[in-house]
């Protein structure tokens, strides 16, 4: 009977040590703890990363934007009184990006566009002064005083009255042809429009040829309607390929286009 007095405090003892937590534990449970919200937050960051939802993800300057949203960022640029116009779409190379320096005031803006091979903000320093970009045309915009002064940007005219030989551009279109100067020129109008292709004397052929092309694709693709007047100058050696039109007092100028298809091209997509 004394033994199991004796021993009954004991094992009690032993047990309740048993069942206790080490001091270790308590502080590994502790840590733990501290680091739920830290790994919380690493978790959180990295799914941004996943959703495209982190901060910089917006500000990433490679980030790919189409024409569409390059032409709106062009506009908001553009500070000037007058409506902003530009192309719906420009022939880009394959792979390549958009984008353009600008000038504007009031009564006139000005775009250069350039393609490259990685996306380029508008207006960087680097744009024009560099080979990272190339343009490939160029956009002026102005407001005249008068009618008569914005008519005489145009330079229209009707070559039925010229007096120069006919010849036949397809598509019951009769062009002018007449040389000087070391040039020859094929004209012909069509509605509001005065159009002319220029080619050296010794390669008379090729104007007549890059003038039958143009009618030929101009059946099927329509220039902007002028008021009143507009003017397409396209150059076998494609060294000088403009294209203007008015809407009254306003002259839009197309230039520094390499190709002159290319040129009827982007002209085609104003609308």
């Amino acid at each position: 009977m004394k033994l199991n007095v004796i021993f009954a405090p004991v094992i009690a003892v032993l047990l309740l040590s048993a069942c206790a937590p080490k001091s270790e534990d308590i502080k590994g449970n502790d840590k733990e703890k501290s680091q739920a919200p830290a790994q919380d937050q690493t978790n959180h960051n990295r799914n941004n990363e996943h959703t495209g939802e982190s901060n910089n993800e917006s500000k990433n300057p490679d980030q790919t934007l189409s024409q569409a949203e390059v032409m709106d960022a062009i506009k908001t640029q553009l500070k000037t009184n007058i409506s902003k116009v530009l192309p719906n779409k420009l022939p880009l190379s394959e792979g390549k990006h958009l984008t353009a320096t600008t000038k504007s005031d009031a009564n006139h803006y000005e775009i250069v566009f350039y393609e490259s091979v990685q996306p380029i903000p508008i207006n960087h320093n680097t744009l024009g002064k560099d080979q990272s970009a190339k343009a490939i045309m160029r956009l002026q915009v102005k407001k005249y005083n008068s009618l008569k002064e914005a008519n005489e940007q145009i330079g229209f005219q009707d070559y039925s009255k010229s007096g120069a030989s006919t010849v036949e551009l397809g598509h019951g279109v009769k062009g002018y042809q007449d040389a000087g100067a070391g040039s020859q020129w094929t004209s012909w109008n069509e509605g509001r429009w005065a159009l002319v292709s220029r080619a050296k004397t010794t390669e008379g052929d090729k104007g007549r040829k890059l003038a039958e092309n143009a009618v030929n694709y101009l059946e099927s693709h329509t220039l902007p309607i002028p008021k009143p007047h507009g003017m397409v100058h396209i150059d076998v050696d494609q060294s000088d390929n403009r294209i203007m039109w008015q809407k009254e007092t306003i002259t839009y100028t197309i230039d520094q286009v390499k190709d002159p298809m290319v040129a009827l091209e982007i002209a085609t997509s104003f609308q």
